[in-house]
């Protein structure tokens, strides 16, 4: 968008629920991931949301929109394996290993790994006040950790590297997608999407799969299933697909922003996570460069 346009505030009311939905999902999926293992739940989670959401389409999205060219399956499959089964092969596995706090405030960073990726695509421009912001959300991400106990084996650490992995993904995936969705229904693309993720998924965790029928579901356990599958898997990709439609991949970025308070306090709450200085000055610093190198830019 150009600087004297508005951005149209339905998006952005559905960008801002998308926010709410991720944030408590983190103590949603801390939850299953005491029972699953990470590669194998995000295979379950897309398998399901991929049917749920084909049997939608089919029923909501006309004939004629509901493309199966080999571009579009080329274009599915693609972005499926980057949006969907590396970002969240790589977002669980960093969940599971570190805490709900370090990843959320980590992810906050997804905005300028998207203006960084804009800037090697050649649509947007490098200045110093960007590379600032770049720096000074590098610097809260070194805050985040506790270096009296720094050990590059520890979990906690391998857990970080694979949050900002998953940074790297969907900041990719955003980056690239915007064109095919605006080429079509972003309904019918999502649970294609969704289906070609879990089957790339399901074939990274062939050793696990005999965990499907072993694990009993408990009342809690379903209940953040549920919440996982519907609200942060459904509901959230199909809004930040839709809203993909609407505005640029730098305006659905930068509300990523919230996550980490929501789910911060979330963490707090529901798994009594502390909420320490170090915990404050990092989401601040994180906060602060997010700010100057996407908020000040125009969209």
């Amino acid at each position: 968008m150009t600087g004297g346009a508005r951005t149209p505030m339905l998006p952005i009311f559905a960008l801002i629920g998308v926010q709410f939905i991720y944030g408590f999902n983190y103590a949603a999926a801390k939850v299953i991931l005491n029972t699953y293992p990470p590669v194998l739940w995000g295979a379950i989670r897309l398998l399901i949301a991929a049917l749920l959401m084909l049997t939608i389409a089919r029923l909501a999205v006309p004939r004629e929109k509901r493309r199966m060219d080999r571009d579009f399956l080329i274009r599915s499959f693609f972005y499926g394996l980057v949006g969907l089964a590396l970002n969240q092969a790589f977002f669980l596995l960093g969940l599971k290993f570190s805490t709900t706090t370090n990843s959320a405030i980590l992810n906050s960073m997804i905005p300028l790994f998207t203006l960084a990726f804009a800037i090697i695509a050649g649509t947007e421009k490098f200045s110093k006040l960007r590379g600032a912001s770049f720096l000074l959300a590098v610097a809260g991400a070194v805050v985040i950790r506790d270096f009296s106990e720094f050990k590059i084996s520890s979990d906690t650490f391998k857990g970080d590297i694979f949050t900002l992995l998953n940074c790297a993904c969907l900041a990719l995936f955003l980056t690239l997608s915007q064109s095919f969705f605006k080429k079509n229904s972003p309904l019918w693309a999502t649970a294609w999407m969704f289906l070609f993720g879990s089957l790339v998924l399901f074939s990274l965790c062939v050793g696990d799969w005999h965990l499907l029928t072993s694990v009993t579901w408990d009342l809690r356990f379903a209940g953040a299933a549920a919440y996982n599958i519907i609200f942060a898997t459904m509901i959230a990709y199909y809004l930040n697909s839709w809203t993909l439609t609407q505005v640029g991949p730098s305006v659905v970025a930068v509300f990523i922003y919230l996550q980490p308070v929501i789910a911060v306090v979330n963490g707090w709450y529901t798994l009594g996570e502390p909420i320490g200085i170090r915990t404050v000055v990092a989401m601040s610093l994180i906060f602060l460069g997010v700010g100057v190198g996407a908020l000040r830019r125009k969209i």
